[in-house]
């Protein structure tokens, strides 16, 4: 399921796991797509509990720590904002569009 309409974000975020890769030492799922704004990536991560964080790594950066998003309207605006990068992350990976 690619982003094209912000309820399309709620679906995604239901299903995460499904669509992330597992990280057994973190205890976690994640997801990796183009940070376009800064010429690096982005790490999306789901925790138990519904949890959802960030992090973004490139050539010339590296944020110091994941930020965690505190309200739901937070992570949908940075999908929302994100969706084009993380739609052509998802596409390789997936017969659901």
């Amino acid at each position: 399921m690619l982003i094209k309409k912000k309820t399309d974000i709620t679906f995604i975020l239901e299903n995460f796991n499904s669509l992330a890769q597992w990280d057994a030492s973190g205890e976690k799922f994640y997801f990796v797509f183009a940070d376009r704004k800064r010429g690096g990536q982005w790490t999306l991560m789901s925790y138990p509990e519904d949890r959802f964080s960030i992090h973004g790594l490139g050539q010339d950066y590296m944020d110091a720590a994941e930020y965690f998003f505190e309200e739901q309207n937070q992570i949908h605006s940075f999908l929302w904002e994100n969706r084009a990068a993380f739609n052509a992350a998802l596409k390789p990976s997936t017969m659901c569009s």
